[in-house]
């Protein structure tokens, strides 16, 4: 059985031999952490443990902003570097540890800016510029090994947001209404022709959404707007997708979306990463509330890996009933953080893999 099937059948409730073992990625800084207290340097972390992780094929065309902004480096100091990346933010990091940048700057402040970006940014016009030469070679033999196949299948509010900042996101919501519904309306035109293209050269696995639309007490959205101007886009895509016998879903979004879960599973977007538990997001909680209709990927508390042993065993110990039952594809719930220490991510490897095999 190939990781591929492991998990597909594992996220239909079909008997396997072991679940699948999905990893995320460590900060820089925890690397060099790790560099300290062992790992060799150059090496590919994961063939230095013998650990073989879940991959995944996105195949999406080019549905983000295109072109981009160009990526430079504003100035720096003794303490800080500032950037612009390529959604056109300016951003502040720091130089001596990893941590989320402080956004700084925004290139959408109003309805005239937002139009802007749509029209030097989100142009729809010509749709083929969104497809790279290789674009179809590279889908048609995306479905030959052992990869999971993922499209893209939405970023609306990610898209918003992270043109103009949650704060004026928000206000852009009531302020231009219609503006933002034509940014979604293109977006959503680019997510289709991507799915039209690739259901005629690839069997195509699972459909992703990546929308960031939460914080730690709930969605940065509201449920009634996000029926309004997201959900009807989203049960359009996935109505395309069930057409095309494909059922299951990868939807990524941090804090604590349990308001939007119901209209998700309404409409067949049937899933949830990287399930945040400093959010309330706990996967055994979530299982009670949804059942089994709901999909769970990631929710290892990243805080419980870094006490140590002790709390590893613990922490798996309460989530091994849902890796037994399945539809759960357990991992550290976003990325491993430079207060985990590499004997303690080992440890967790060993850990997780023995319960993967428990079933």
């Amino acid at each position: 059985m190939t990781d591929k099937e492991r998990f597909l059948r594992t996220m239909r409730y079909q008997p396997v031999d072991r679940r699948p073992l999905h990893l995320v990625g460590p900060w820089s800084f925890t690397l060099d952490r790790w560099h300290r207290e062992g790992l060799p340097e150059g090496v590919d972390l994961n063939e230095f443990l013998g650990v073989r992780p879940l991959k995944v094929n996105n195949i999406s065309c080019q549905t983000w902003l295109h072109p981009p902004f160009e990526q430079r480096v504003l100035r720096e100091d003794d303490e800080f570097i500032y950037r612009q990346d390529d959604y056109g933010r300016t951003a502040r990091y720091f130089k001596d540890h990893d941590s989320m940048p402080e956004w700084l700057d925004f290139p959408v402040k109003n309805g005239d800016d937002l139009r802007r970006a749509m029209d030097e940014h989100y142009r729809i016009d010509d749709l083929n510029e969104r497809f790279a030469p290789d674009w179809a070679d590279k889908a048609a033999a995306a479905g030959q090994g052992d990869h999971v196949v993922l499209i893209d299948g939405g970023c609306y509010y990610w898209t918003l947001r992270s043109l103009s900042g949650v704060e004026q996101a928000s206000y852009l919501l009531y302020d231009a209404y219609d503006l933002v519904d034509e940014l979604f309306e293109r977006y959503f035109t680019v997510v289709m022709e991507g799915l039209r293209r690739a259901v005629k050269l690839v069997r195509i696995d699972v459909i992703g959404f990546g929308e960031d639309i939460a914080y730690k007490n709930g969605p940065l959205m509201a449920p009634e707007m996000f029926r309004q101007l997201i959900l009807p886009r989203y049960r359009k895509t996935m109505a395309f997708a069930h057409e095309h016998g494909i059922d299951l879903t990868w939807y990524d979004s941090d804090g604590d979306v349990r308001l939007l879960i119901p209209d998700h599973l309404s409409v067949g977007v049937n899933s949830i990463a990287p399930t945040e538990v400093a959010a309330g997001m706990v996967p055994v909680e979530l299982r009670r509330q949804f059942g089994r209709d709901l999909r769970i990927i990631g929710g290892i508390d990243k805080r419980e890996i870094a006490r140590g042993r002790d709390a590893i065993d613990a922490e798996i110990g309460r989530n091994l009933p849902l890796i037994r039952e399945g539809g759960f594809l357990p991992a550290i719930d976003h990325s491993v953080s430079s207060d985990i220490s590499f004997d303690d991510y080992r440890y967790y490897l060993d850990a997780i893999q023995e319960a993967l095999a428990m079933v």
